[in-house]
């Protein structure tokens, strides 16, 4: 929970705290991941036995390589659906210098569907989710870990947003008419 908030902390406003942050599920990004290791760390150590007197080379290929891992790692972290208590918040990070966000507010969202497809979705309880809001397009995150309870921490975060938006409603509403009711007590 540290790491998400350090992570996340400029995408949230005033008061918003995180609940809940959904992921890609790390099956799905295994393929990268391998390359990057087999390429990056696997080969400069294999030419490290092989050939030894260019250690200055497989060194710097196999610095080259972890970077390179580490980019993809944080390229899947910061790829998430945040949760807080006020909206679902979308993070689309692609690299350092392109990354948009999707900011949906908990009172604009319409419905939410989830699917799992597939062999290894249904024994990795992997699947998408997306989220009908009334201001645009769905928005979807494919591919996302246990998409079943990030649905249960977005819809049970939504009732409580709205409990306590009805409840403060309530609260205005009764104050407006308790000043209502004195104002015209003291004219009568």
């Amino acid at each position: 929970m540290i790491i998400d908030d350090i992570a996340f902390r400029a995408l949230l406003n005033k008061g918003e705290v995180i609940r809940y942050v959904g992921h890609i599920h790390p099956f799905t990004i295994y393929p990268q991941l391998f390359k990057v290791l087999l390429v990056g760390l696997a080969m400069p150590i294999a030419g490290y036995l092989l050939f030894p007197p260019f250690y200055a080379i497989w060194i710097g290929w196999a610095l080259v390589g972890l970077m390179l891992f580490g980019y993809r790692v944080t390229q899947w972290y910061l790829d998430a659906w945040v949760v807080t208590n006020y909206a679902v918040i979308d993070q689309d990070w692609n690299s350092f210098f392109d990354k948009s966000t999707t900011r949906i507010e908990f009172g604009n969202i319409e419905g939410m569907t989830n699917e799992v497809k597939g062999f290894w979705g249904t024994i990795l309880r992997y699947g998408n989710i997306q989220i009908e809001h009334m201001s645009g397009e769905p928005v979807m995150l494919s591919n996302v870990a246990t998409p079943r309870k990030l649905e249960k921490h977005i819809v049970k975060h939504q009732q409580e947003f709205m409990e306590r938006r009805n409840f403060e409603d309530h609260s205005k509403l009764q104050d407006l008419l308790t000043g209502l009711l004195r104002s015209t007590h003291k004219k009568g």
